[in-house]
């Protein structure tokens, strides 16, 4: 727990534009037809997107995952597999401060310059989503029957590249001629669970398959074990001229800058978690699942469609509501809060005063009974058209164009808070011995735009694999992010 704490402060001491990180993985055609979950989705993919599109049923009456492997996604920032370096980088910068006098440049000074360019443009804001087991059974008179145990970790992490670029290097210098660092707000929110779902879903209105008018509705209550959690939400830094401080006469002039933070951070974690070696990669300590909080929630979706026996409608409309729910954290729950100012005496001081009072920036952590925190409850809105309504055709081949709005109706990480507009066009080509799709999609968030692209195959209706991301420009650039989902399903 001490590392835990380590690393936030950290984080304050040292990491831009703002990122969100979304828990959507696990439906990988639609990740990349630009992210147009409510209606692109089909089969166990929809579930906890939009469960009413288990309706229309599948290929062949039952269908499963096994292993994480087999539908996985991952989003992560480059600092993700260096996790544990960072970890232990951040320790040793918390237990040496400065350096004696006749030391120079210290080990801390270097680790800390390094992790703060490490952490530039957000990097550290990840997520990892895995279907540990997934299994449906469609019967057209009782409609689609779904468990599945999936496993959810995000990092949210907005921390201003101006704290970065003071503590990065040349922080020593900036400090001594007082060089001032306006208010920098920082905001970071991470959480990992697990969900065990049940879902239900059939045609409520109209004959399936008919290709007449049908309303699918669908619903999924779930189990939730929570693993981690951390809120600091918001927090604040900043570095002020000992002269233009506006409480300034509070304090004794002893050198030209005033340090001040003010946040607060919650927290609770399992006692299996080791934080001398975090999971760095896809392993088994993944799916260890000790808990640390338990909670319930549930999805709901619906979807209108002239659907025929392939799935295909001329015009499609789709509504949802995934996550709605809380967790509730009961395991080595803890806060730590801090909110003051901190005049640091440089000269005629020695080396652990110093030290001492720069330790005052973590604040006072205080042991509390529980609390809870909602799940990243979202909205999806999506509407589709076959292009042959507006006569454009190939023999063969099935086109359309799918759009949604999605908005996160809680300042949860995992959620899109500020709301995501997404499009795809999608190309299917229907077969029992074999099945071909693809996309080409276009998402739009927080003033950043990306290309998505997605393809899948399916094999004697007995295989299906699908391949999708949702950042296509980001898997080749060396500072971007990388985004590969995938999905692999076995029908029988």
């Amino acid at each position: 727990m001490q590392k835990f704490f380590t690393i936030i402060l950290l984080l304050l001491l040292a990491s831009g534009a703002s990122a969100q990180t979304e828990l959507e993985h696990l439906s990988p055609f639609a990740n990349g037809a630009g992210r147009t979950y409510a209606l692109t989705s089909r089969g166990l993919d929809a579930v906890g997107l939009n469960p009413s599109l288990l309706g229309l049923g599948t290929p062949r009456p039952i269908e499963i995952t096994v292993a994480p492997i087999s539908s996985l996604g991952i989003n992560e920032g480059s600092s993700l597999g260096q996790i544990n370096s960072v970890s232990k980088g951040f320790d040793s910068i918390a237990s040496e401060y400065i350096a004696d006098s006749a030391s120079g440049l210290t080990t801390g000074d270097s680790i800390r310059e390094a992790i703060a360019k490490l952490l530039g443009n957000n990097a550290l804001s990840s997520t990892i989503d895995a279907r540990v087991l997934g299994v449906s059974y469609f019967d057209p008179d009782l409609g689609g029957f779904a468990f599945t145990w999936t496993m959810h970790a995000v990092l949210d992490a907005s921390v201003p590249q101006g704290l970065l670029n003071y503590i990065g290097v040349g922080a020593v210098s900036n400090l001594a001629t007082g060089d001032a660092l306006t208010p920098q707000n920082l905001d970071i929110q991470a959480m990992w669970y697990s969900e065990y779902t049940l879902t239900y879903a059939r045609t409520l209105l109209g004959e399936r398959s008919s290709g007449e008018m049908q309303l699918l509705g669908g619903i999924g209550l779930k189990y939730i074990t929570g693993i981690a959690d951390l809120d600091m939400n918001p927090g604040e830094f900043d570095i002020n001229d000992f002269d233009n401080y506006p409480d300034s006469k509070k304090f004794t002039p002893q050198n030209h800058y005033l340090v001040g933070v003010d946040y607060q951070i919650r927290s609770a974690y399992p006692a299996e978690f080791n934080f001398t070696n975090l999971p760095s990669t896809i392993s088994a300590k993944l799916i260890e699942n000790a808990t640390a909080g338990s909670g319930v929630g549930a999805d709901i979706g619906f979807t209108l469609g002239a659907f025929d026996s392939l799935q295909h409608a001329p015009f499609q409309f789709a509504l949802s509501v995934s996550d709605i729910g809380s967790i509730h954290w009961n395991s080595n729950v803890s806060v730590r809060t801090a909110d003051t100012v901190l005049n640091p005496k440089t000269t005629q001081g020695n080396k652990d005063t110093i030290n001492g009072q720069l330790k005052a920036l973590g604040g006072n952590l205080d042991t509390i009974g529980s609390y809870s925190t909602p799940l990243p409850t979202t909205l999806h809105v999506a509407a589709g058209i076959d292009l042959a309504e507006i006569g454009i055709s190939v023999p063969g081949i099935n086109l359309g164009v799918v759009a949604e709005y999605a908005l996160g109706l809680t300042n949860t990480a995992g959620a899109p808070v500020n709301g995501r507009y997404g499009m795809g066009i999608i190309l299917d080509r229907p077969g029992t011995a074999f099945a071909f799709h693809a996309a080409l999609g276009y998402s739009v968030q927080d003033g950043s735009n990306d290309l998505t692209v997605a393809v899948g195959v399916g094999i004697g209706n007995r295989v299906m694999l699908d391949v999708g991301t949702d950042s296509f420009n980001g898997l080749f650039s060396s500072t971007g992010h990388t985004d590969l989902v995938f999905g692999l399903k076995l029908l029988f």
